[in-house]
């Protein structure tokens, strides 16, 4: 267009072609405004300085007084620009107005003031500017001139314009407070010549001294002074001075010349803030400039609104320094001040993290209390732990810090350093830990024992495990089995003891929950547990972050992680159980590469609320959310992984939304456990397909259908509740369906999933024939109805349904879940007319809902009644309570049959969404195969040990079961075929197991390679304890029909031993080697058990060494007396995994060194007058005792040299008894004289040595003197 050439040629100045476009055939418009900024031929040429282009436009008519969309005229650019010329042209040539103001009010004359273009300000003033006008802000020439230094501007505006001096602006601030804030010397000097007022304040009531100070001007402020200013310690509003902001800005030399001419130290802010305070707070200041401050009277103990002194101020900066606190300290600062939150200046050190070691020893030699606790409780030591700052951690300690103590929450630093995964830490405190910390106070261990006791006896300790979280403090060795122990803290006053604790994490069996195998309550409370070898969720993502390995596979194993602690999580809440620690460092990996919940020692459990309602009470309700909203924390850290992984979109998107539903702020409306863990497994298979960019879609028509199957499925269901279910289903679905947003395939996948569990769900209830089971799955389904409410919100949230459909379907749920109680009740006077074979089952239902308390009262009455009625018709002996191993068939799911035969069926299923084996037997009406299963399983639930099968509980009523833990790997002979390297180690696992099994008095009698299995993990566990008996029982029932396996005694009809087993565990011996069953695999059983009894052993295998095979002759002589104890056995077996081409031997003296006996009972004899010694000395005074006995009494070579070798294991722990030891230290001393004493046990038994009563039961005399020591009864 000729309009936009005309103004192209305006800005470069080419007056011919403005010419030829003006005046030529197009006859361009010289006012013709740009679309975008309004600019005209005539303001862009003055803006640009064209002189002889803006005359001709004048001449050819151009408007003066066109504007800019800014409201900018072209004498406003020529004026910002000092085109005096140009000024005078459009002002006389074209009239322009010299007082036009552009939007925000500035005048040509602002402009130039602020441009410094003296000039253009003279000649504004000689032709009538205004040289009072303001901008929108009130703002004036002289303010900008004043502002930016032009001193010129200044006079002329002042002594030429009449300009006032005092002028102000909205803010209140005068020329002179805004030359003062800028630094311009010479302006303040004019004004000040020129009646400004000195000490004129602004709108906060700050004056120009107080900017000068505040920009550190000192000539300025020198100057003001001197002109009399007698604002030195005039605060502003907030109570700051002049000084303050010297201080607060770093201007020290500046703040001395202050302090020299009267500054006030002490005047506070509105906040108590003192000069002093922000010095100790400077980057830049040093002791001198505290000095000087103290030295003119500063308050060195004053404090500020939270109660912190200039001393807790140099505590709190980035870098505190140890100069200027000590001239603090010197000048008699507090040392043990404390904040409004109790702190002391140590405190805050500490709290602030990686502490100055100067610093802190500072503070404790001017007398800081090591030991002071906040009004938390909390000491400068937890502090430190909680910040893992391990340097600090050991200077406290050095300087006498108590590891002992606790705050109001009943931690110690112990505590906090477990909470923030400080292993180092640990491992530094739990060395510092008192005897009286560690010690057993319940006097109850000495008098019961449960069935979780582990005797001390059995327990060794290993090695404090710094690097990872193995699931406790130690490693350490339980009957020879490796187990993480993890130390119980006695803490006065504690909430919950020790018993309590060890009761609730025993009663915990499931797959996602770390396991306790037993605690330890004689002398020392102790947990011996599953040892956790992979560390914790938190150093596995650690780990890969620093890596930066966050590929597709190490993300779908961080949320298979997670979900496993879902899964543990929903357990606990099934059980009512908050573990209330859910965190990244409480979800452990074991060996088997299963997530597990750990560290329940802040646990607690709830009882249904009772009463009229079937609810929990709100607060148990936000409890379990807190639980949830942990969980999402743990997810969230995941799920930021996901941020730079673009075809992992759709996850990510998943997965931000589950992460808001597990963190929304109202815990009440929070997603539920069982809903989490439904769509972590979406997230979980998500993770695990192949994220490849492909088209996949779910059409309306595939909803449709679906809702048609479940009407057909509803319809021929008695329960109202799937109907109520279905109308708001076929709601929601609709509500897709007429929706006009696109649907993505993520809402659809969801929707199909959500109708397909609950078909499945329904389906379920259709197919229960037998009234206990409908009766049962009544019950169960109440169960659910919070997990299906919670689902239909997540549908609502997706179709953004209005807020009137969700309130509707929340009071309709309610009243269903009111319902379901009444439809259970109403129900069992219609099962009271059951056959009496059926009574059994119906009485465990009811006595199961009578221990609930969610009934109302009369409701509770008709179920007790149903109870008393069921108990009168019933033969059999009445059920009292449920078996704490009752897992009902109706919470087990997915269950697939994988193998059959004359016993009944065994099936992998879904037990609380983890995988799990059932067993389920065939009684067929027989009494005394029911006797056997409850004789089984009563066995079975009572075993816990790394070497058994895991037993979760079972179920007695209709066709037994049991529900224990898959072992994926199969049987040991079946392992060993794909991994024939490991054969001696896996059999030394089995033999750990017996080992355990024989220490609790149990015989297995059925033992062969088939009831060895292998998990996942690859550790060999033990199982089918269906013919196992206590070793001390009379009739111990049933024989074992194995005849390859069984002892030649057993097979004349004598009672089986530990003797017995040891020989079936040689038979399993042969056959995992050799791969054949024992006698070979074609030899029939009657040979077979003639031969046996006779006496014979099957030839020897090529297979088998020298050494390997005189195990298995030693194991299976024929006498049951010749043969190895299992202790031996136990030795050799590891010694054959560790070295299985030959054991080493070691060159020890072939007599008990006499020496080395004589100065260890010096030392003994030494210490056992200290009372804190006298359980240590006693153990190795007995041990030194047995030795020398046998000894004397024993003339074997072998025996001897094995005794030495348990003497020179012994000298080192004695030595330390000797010596100052640590509690931990002289915890593992006794511990250690326990395996000691077992390792004399092997050498009696390997080499049958019957010991003389002088030195008999060393366990029990052990067992007594720590007794002993817990009550306070000493001998």
């Amino acid at each position: 267009m000729a309009e936009e050439r005309l103004r192209a040629a305006c800005e470069c100045g080419d007056l011919a072609a403005v010419q030829q476009l003006v005046e030529g055939s197009e006859c361009a418009d010289v006012d013709a405004g740009d679309a975008a900024t309004g600019w005209t031929p005539l303001i862009l040429a003055s803006w640009n300085g064209h002189l002889h282009v803006v005359r001709y436009l004048l001449e050819r008519g151009a408007a003066v007084d066109a504007v800019d969309y800014g409201g900018s005229p072209a004498v406003r650019f020529a004026a910002s620009e000092g085109c005096l010329d140009i000024l005078r042209e459009l002002t006389e040539q074209g009239g322009a107005d010299l007082n036009v103001a552009e939007g925000s009010g500035w005048t040509p004359l602002l402009f130039a003031s602020q441009g410094g273009h003296v000039d253009i300000v003279r000649y504004l003033l000689e032709h009538g500017a205004d040289v009072d006008a303001r901008d929108s802000g009130g703002s004036s020439a002289l303010r900008f001139a004043a502002s930016d230094g032009r001193l010129e501007v200044v006079k002329l505006l002042v002594e030429f314009g009449g300009a006032r001096a005092n002028q102000t602006e909205i803010d209140g601030w005068t020329p002179l407070i805004l030359a003062s804030w800028h630094g311009h010397y010479s302006v303040v000097k004019f004004l000040l010549e020129h009646g400004a007022q000195i000490d004129a304040k602004d709108m906060g009531g700050s004056t120009a001294l107080r900017f000068a100070a505040s920009e550190g001007r000192m000539r300025i402020a020198k100057l003001l002074v001197q002109h009399g200013s007698m604002c030195v310690n005039e605060p502003e509003v907030h109570g700051r001075t002049p000084l303050w902001f010297a201080v607060a800005n770093n201007h020290m030399r500046l703040a001395t010349w202050l302090l020299q001419i009267g500054a006030a130290p002490n005047i506070r802010t509105d906040q108590g803030s003192t000069p002093l305070m922000r010095i100790c707070r400077s980057d830049n200041a040093d002791d001198d400039i505290v000095e000087q401050f103290l030295d003119h009277g500063a308050d060195v103990n004053v404090s500020d609104y939270q109660g912190w002194t200039p001393l807790i101020h140099a505590c709190e900066s980035g870098d505190p320094d140890p100069g200027i606190m000590e001239v603090l300290l010197d000048h008699g600062a507090d040392v043990n001040a404390r904040d409004n939150e109790g702190s002391t200046p140590l405190m805050h050190v500490c709290l602030a993290g990686d502490a100055d070691s100067s610093v802190v020893q500072l503070l404790a030699d001017h007398g800081a209390d090591i030991n002071a606790q906040d009004g938390r409780g909390k000491t400068s030591l937890m502090l430190a732990a909680s910040n893992g700052d391990l340097k600090t951690v050991k200077q406290l300690l050095t300087l006498g810090a108590d590891s002992s103590l606790v705050d109001n929450f009943k931690h110690t630093a112990l505590d906090y350093a477990k909470t923030h995964g400080h292993r180092q830490v640990q491992e530094l405190l739990v060395s510092k830990l008192s005897h009286t910390q560690l010690r057993s106070f319940d006097s109850r261990a000495t008098a019961t024992s449960t069935k979780w006791s582990i005797p001390p006896t059995e327990i060794e300790f290993g090695d404090f495990v710094s690097t990872k979280n193995i699931g406790g403090d130690f490693l350490g060795t339980w009957l020879d089995s490796q187990v993480a122990i993890k130390l119980y803290l006695s803490v006065p006053g504690s909430d919950e003891s020790f018993d309590e604790q060890a009761t609730r994490w025993y009663g915990l069996r499931h797959p996602n929950v770390q396991k306790l195998y037993g605690v330890v309550r004689e002398g020392y409370n102790l947990f011996v547990c599953e040892h956790m070898t992979n560390g914790s969720l938190e150093e596995y993502v650690d780990t890969i972050t620093s890596r930066s390995e966050w590929n597709l596979v190490n993300v779908a194993t961080a949320f298979r992680y997670v979900y496993g602690a879902a899964l543990g999580l929903q357990y606990l809440h099934e059980r009512r159980i908050v573990h209330t620690d859910i965190r990244l460092g409480n979800i452990l990996i074991g060996k088997d590469g299963n997530a597990k919940l750990a560290n329940f020692s802040s646990s607690r459990a709830f009882n249904w609320s009772g009463g009229d309602s079937s609810e929990p009470s709100v607060s148990e309700s936000k409890a379990f959310a807190s639980d949830v909203l942990f969980l999402g924390n743990c997810l969230h850290a995941v799920a930021l992984k996901l941020r730079d992984h673009t075809e992992l979109e759709e996850l990510r998107v998943k997965c931000d939304i589950l992460v808001q539903d597990m963190r929304c702020d109202e815990s009440l409306l929070r997603c539920n456990i069982s809903a989490v863990v439904l769509r972590m497994k979406n997230l979980l298979e998500l993770a695990s397909q192949d994220q490849a960019p492909q088209e996949r879609f779910v059409s309306a028509s595939g909803i449709l259908s679906k809702l048609q199957d479940m009407q057909i499925s509803v319809n021929e269901s008695t329960s109202d509740l799937y109907r109520e279910l279905y109308a708001d289903l076929e709601a929601v679905c609709q509500r897709f369906f007429s929706w006009s947003n696109p649907i993505t395939f993520h809402t659809y996948e969801e929707v199909l999933f959500v109708l397909e569990t609950i078909q499945g769900a329904i389906e379920q209830q259709n197919s229960y024939k037998n009234p206990i089971q409908r009766l049962s799955s009544s019950c169960a389904s109440d169960l659910s109805v919070d997990f299906l409410r919670k689902q239909m919100q997540y549908l609502l949230s997706l179709v953004e349904a209005p807020a009137h459909m969700y309130s509707e379907m929340e009071k309709r749920w309610s009243d269903l879940r009111k319902q379901r109680i009444n439809v259970f009740v109403s129900e069992i006077d219609n099962t009271l007319t059951l056959r009496p074979t059926d009574t059994e089952g119906l009485l465990t239902l009811l006595r199961r809902e009578l221990q609930n308390t969610r009934y109302s009262e009369a409701q509770h009455q008709i179920i007790q009644k149903a109870y008393d009625e069921a108990c009168s018709t019933h033969d059999g002996s009445i059920i009292e309570s449920l078996p704490e191993w009752f897992i009902g068939w109706y919470e087990l799911e997915d269950e697939v049959v994988f193998a059959r035969g004359g016993f009944g069926e065994v099936s992998r299923a879904k037990w609380l969404n983890s995988d799990v084996i059932v067993k389920r037997i065939i009684t067929h009406g027989r009494h005394d195969q029911k006797e056997m299963f409850q004789r089984e399983i009563e066995l079975w639930f009572g075993l816990n040990h790394p070497h058994v099968v895991k037993l979760f509980g079972g179920c007695h009523i209709g066709t037994p079961f049991f529900v224990c833990e898959e072992a994926k790997n199969g049987s040991l002979d079946k392992y060993l075929r794909a991994h024939p390297t490991e054969v001696w180690q896996k059999l030394y696992e089995a033999a750990l197991g017996l080992e355990y099994l024989h220490a609790r008095g149990i015989v297995h009698r059925d033992l062969k390679c088939d009831n060895i299995l292998v998990n996942i993990d690859g550790d060999a566990k033990l199982t089918d304890f269906g013919l196992s008996a206590l070793e001390s029982a009379g009739d111990q029932g049933e024989r074992s029909g194995a005849v390859r396996w069984v002892a030649p005694e057993c097979l004349t009809g004598k009672q089986a031993s530990y003797a017995s087993d040891v020989f079936s565990l040689g038979m399993c011996i042969i056959q995992a080697v050799t791969g054949k069953l024992p006698w070979g695999n074609q030899l029939d059983n009657a040979v077979v058990k003639y031969r046996v009894r006779n006496g014979e052993l099957p030839q020897r295998p090529p297979q088998f060494s020298d050494d390997q095979w005189q195990l298995v002759e030693n194991m299976c002589k024929f006498d049951p007396n010749e043969r190895m104890r299992l202790l031996v056995v136990v030795q050799r077996l590891r010694r054959l995994a560790e070295f299985p081409d030959g054991v080493i031997t070691e060159h020890v003296s072939k007599e008990l060194d006499c020496d080395i006996v004589q100065h260890l009972k010096e030392v003994l004899l030494h210490r056992a007058g200290s009372a804190d010694y006298r359980v240590p000395c006693f153990i190795y005074q007995l041990l030194i005792e047995r030795m020398m006995h046998i000894d004397k009494t024993c003339s074997n070579v072998d025996t001897k040299v094995s005794l030495n070798l348990v003497l020179v294991s012994a000298e080192p722990w004695v030595e330390q008894l000797g010596s100052q030891m640590s509690t931990v230290d002289f915890v593992k001393a006794v511990f250690r004289g326990f395996s000691l004493h077992r390792q004399i046990d092997r050498i009696l038994a390997e080499y049958f040595i019957v010991p003389i009563s002088e030195v008999h039961g060393w366990a029990d005399q052990c067992f007594s003197v720590l007794q002993a020591e817990q009550s306070g009864i000493h001998p």
